[in-house]
């Protein structure tokens, strides 16, 4: 036994045993290193909680971020190199928090973007000119109707003229293939301001202000000829299989 051992309290002697074998591929002492040191990174977890600028993520949150960094720093500390674990682990925990409240705040602002754009999708949907005596759950199926056209439009990739869709992998059957065709057929048939409105939107997930901005037209016409081409779309759709479909 050399000095280091011998120098070694009991305790010490013992997780250093557990780092060796953990190291060795035994992972109940990896399980039992990472539930050892949970404390660890829940103080971790606390000192950037207490030190946020925002309110957007919980402290669960930021414990779930220290845990994913204690167990990075698990499977990479090297207990030879005589560097202490806390002082390893502690820079790889603070990374891993900063790392998952970055990834959440995109994550959010993706979300909001997202349901701001479906916003836009339903307001300009709705016939400002309809009488409010008129069939309102007629309405509602324009405006279910446009939405539909609009999601295969967006999740299909349509947009895309001659390009190899995911959808030909999932559906082989001569349906489909017809159904994607009468759709292509119909975006060739829109013009001008509308074809560029329904490309930006839809292809490329510009919200209408931005559009707006690009063209230099009105938010409100914008909207206008969203409705206008989707409204193109649908009467020259009529009688096909994608009509029945909706």
């Amino acid at each position: 036994m050399d000095r280091l051992e011998q120098s070694l309290s009991p305790a010490d002697a013992q997780l250093q045993a557990l780092w060796l074998e953990a190291r060795g591929g035994n992972a109940g002492a990896r399980e039992r290193l990472i539930e050892r040191y949970q404390g660890f990174a829940r103080i971790m977890a606390a000192k950037s909680f207490a030190r946020r600028v925002n309110d957007e993520s919980e402290f669960d949150d930021y414990l779930q971020y220290a845990r994913i960094g204690l167990i990075e720093s698990v499977d990479r500390f090297d207990a030879g190199r005589g560097i202490k674990f806390e002082t390893f682990a502690a820079v790889r925990i603070s990374g891993a928090i900063l790392n998952g409240l970055a990834s959440s705040s995109e994550l959010q602002r993706q979300l909001a973007t997202r349901r701001s754009i479906l916003s836009e999708r339903v307001a300009s949907l709705r016939d400002e000119e309809a009488r409010p005596d008129e069939d309102v759950f007629a309405q509602l199926a324009d405006i279910a109707v446009g939405m539909a056209l609009g999601f295969m439009l967006e999740e299909t990739g349509m947009y895309r003229d001659g390009e190899r869709t995911g959808m030909d992998d999932c559906y082989a059957g001569l349906e489909m293939r017809q159904l994607q065709e009468q759709v292509r057929s119909a975006l060739k048939e829109l013009q001008g301001n509308r074809a560029t409105v329904i490309g930006y939107h839809y292809l490329q997930q510009i919200p209408f202000e931005q559009i707006a901005t690009m063209l230099g037209l009105s938010k409100g016409r914008i909207a206008q000829l969203h409705r206008e081409a989707l409204g193109t779309m649908r009467e020259r759709l009529r009688g096909t299989a994608l009509d029945t479909r909706f």
